[in-house]
């Protein structure tokens, strides 16, 4: 007795003792699965029967003369899919054969469906060697499919007359599911390779952009519109005319078939962008021309990174000479102002004196702040009460305000804040601010110095009703040697802002040309208040 045999009878025995089938009887098959589970169940194997019924009706079409119907089914025996000879398909459509039916022996008795999936392999069935006696003029081809991994899907079944009944049958469907399986793996892999591409091309930061041989945009990826300013959907198949500033280099590629690379490009669609730029052509299997690659990538973070470097080398280099500078020439200006003091002279002759000596100690203060930017900037810190401080900087500068007929206000939301802080560099940078606010208003107006604590830091507002700064006046604020004063040096402002990051806080600057200034000086709270 061979393998396939006693298959055969086991299952019939089973059939007869343990299910106690009646093999005159005609099985009754019921539909097991919800609408939904069903619906579910084809849309996972959408792919799959998609595949088989394009090569098993190639097959059919080998077998026309042999009334065939093909049964397809899930790795449960449920089936899924049948079609071919319509005479055939009703007569089994009469036993109840029919989508979402399962193929099991408790139910159907011994069937090759059921023996294929238990012993994972391609088994038939002929006549009699079924249970029931209704199936005695049937012939039954069924083997499993499997992906990639070996695990079985499901089964392709064959059925025919039992007069038609070839060995044949069993080999096609043998060959078409290798055929199939072959495909569906093909299939499997050309799906994640595009979901690897697709996320690599709407993840990478560089801006891709691939056309056909004509021009024509194939690709466009996110970040290509982040650069460009151009909208992804409107740029799929459209011509590369589209985006002018690649255009000549497309059509550089596509004419000359050599690729370039490293060319610095500039998109300003919403902002300037400054981005490298390599094209390759691309071939077909032929050999042949068949599009364009290319990919930039923006550079304008390196490039203001350069300027920022360059920038600082020369300022770090102006800032170590005027130190020098400033030293080798504050001990003979200390001499000479000396000097003019011990001069005697008539009044008349005094009042030119004394016009030497007021420029002479404005050279000296510049020459101080000159060394003051060479140095490091040093700071003994404690826990301080911030209002005394801001209250008596106040004081000391509404001399000077009265003299520009300006006035001083102080409003505190509280006066118990305190604060980390070397109180003699805080007091520096609020006196720069309000002298700057006092020189803004040179017809007179209002200051009003503010202290509102947020979240875990104190700000100290300067508010004037001034002349107001542009944006750009604003973005330079801070930058050494930068002054928006016809007379200004540009070191103050510069060494307040290097002081209060010393302290871990930053400077905001809220201005509008016409309307005034807002210098906003964020600290951080003492942290036992905060």
């Amino acid at each position: 007795m061979t393998q396939r045999e006693t298959y055969i009878k086991n299952s019939k025995n089973t059939c007869e003792h343990v299910y106690q089938m009646d093999p005159n009887s005609v099985p009754v098959l019921h539909v097991l699965l919800t609408e939904e589970e069903l619906s579910q169940r084809l849309q996972n194997y959408e792919r799959a029967l998609s595949i088989i019924q394009t090569f098993m009706t190639k097959l059919l079409s080998f077998l026309s003369d042999i009334p065939t119907v093909i049964v397809t089914t899930d790795d449960q025996g449920v089936v899924l899919d049948s079609y071919g000879d319509e005479r055939l398909k009703q007569m089994t459509a009469s036993l109840g054969i029919q989508n979402g039916v399962k193929f099991d022996e408790e139910k159907a008795g011994t069937n090759a469906i059921t023996l294929a999936l238990k012993h994972n392999k391609p088994f038939h069935l002929i006549g009699d060697d079924h249970y029931h006696d209704c199936f005695s003029d049937v012939a039954c081809y069924s083997a499993p499919y499997r992906y990639r991994n070996g695990e079985v899907i499901g089964t392709i079944s064959i059925m025919t007359p039992k007069e038609h009944a070839s060995s044949l049958h069993l080999g096609l469907l043998s060959s078409s599911i290798d055929t199939i399986e072959r495909e569906i793996r093909l299939n499997e892999q050309n799906e994640q390779l595009h979901l690897y591409n697709q996320m690599l091309m709407n993840t990478t930061p560089i801006g891709i952009v691939i056309s056909d041989q004509f021009g024509q945009i194939r690709e466009f990826n996110n970040s290509a519109a982040q650069l460009t300013g151009l909208n992804k959907k409107n740029m799929i198949r459209s011509h590369i005319s589209k985006v002018p500033v690649l255009k000549p280099f497309f059509d550089h590629v596509l004419t000359r078939k050599k690729g370039i690379e490293n060319i610095e490009i500039t998109f300003t669609m919403l902002d300037e962008r400054k981005c490298l730029l390599d094209i390759l052509p691309l071939y077909d299997h032929n050999h042949q021309l068949s599009g364009a690659f290319a990919q930039f990538r923006d550079m304008t973070s390196y490039y203001q990174l350069q300027e920022q470097v360059i920038q600082s080398e020369k300022l770090s280099a102006i800032g170590k000479l005027g130190a020098g500078l400033a030293h080798e020439i504050r001990n003979p200006l200390t001499s000479i102002i000396g000097f003019t003091q011990l001069l005697d002279v008539d009044k008349k002759q005094s009042h030119y004196i004394d016009i030497i000596r007021t420029e002479l100690e404005r050279m000296k203060n510049l020459v101080n702040q000159f060394v003051m930017m060479g140095k490091q900037t040093s700071s003994e810190r404690k826990a301080c009460h911030l209002y005394p401080l801001v209250f008596e900087t106040i004081e000391l500068m509404k001399s000077n305000a009265h003299l520009h007929n300006v006035e001083l206000y102080l409003d505190a939301e509280e006066e118990q804040i305190t604060v980390w802080m070397d109180s003699s560099q805080i007091k520096q940078v609020l006196i720069n601010f309000i002298k700057n606010a006092i020189e803004a208003m040179p017809n007179g107006g209002d200051i009003t110095v503010s202290l509102i604590k947020k979240d875990k830091d104190v700000i100290i507002s300067v508010n004037d009703n001034g002349q107001g700064m542009s944006e750009k006046e604003i973005n330079q604020l801070g930058t050494p040697f930068y002054s928006t004063k016809s007379s200004g040096l540009g070191i103050g402002l510069s060494i307040c802002f290097d002081i209060v990051e010393a302290h871990h806080g930053k400077i905001l600057i809220d201005s509008t040309e016409g309307a005034g200034t807002t210098a906003n000086l964020f600290l951080p709270l003492h942290k036992e208040e905060s």
